[in-house]
């Protein structure tokens, strides 16, 4: 069994083709230290990976396989659809422990552009 996989957006593949300039934010559920609740469950498999505009700092989409992927999306779903920034989104104040503080931390790793 593994964990669940939500999914919304643009994949980084289809927001270039649609002519975004983007930011990437991924990172491997393990390595992230801000997420308690998936050591606390013992999965600490999968990643999140967030698709950026790079000029808008807006969500064009986000591909989460960990732990609670299924209730995280809709907070990531209901950012994208208020225009939510990802930086007001990673500078939340997040319940302890969840899975939901993940975003303080993926959010703030950019791993590509």
């Amino acid at each position: 069994m593994s964990p669940p996989l939500a999914t919304v957006g643009l994949t980084e593949r289809e927001a270039r083709a649609a002519g975004h300039r983007i930011k990437v934010a991924m990172e491997k559920v393990a390595d992230i230290v801000a997420m308690p609740r998936a050591y606390i469950v013992e999965e600490t498999r999968g990643a999140m990976k967030f698709v950026l505009d790079a000029d808008t700092d807006e969500i064009l989409g986000a591909a989460l396989l960990s732990v609670d992927a299924q209730e995280l999306i809709n907070t990531v779903a209901l950012a994208m659809r208020h225009h939510v920034t990802a930086t007001e989104l990673r500078t939340a104040i997040y319940t302890h422990p969840s899975s939901t503080e993940a975003m303080n931390e993926v959010l703030g790793t950019i791993v590509r552009t």
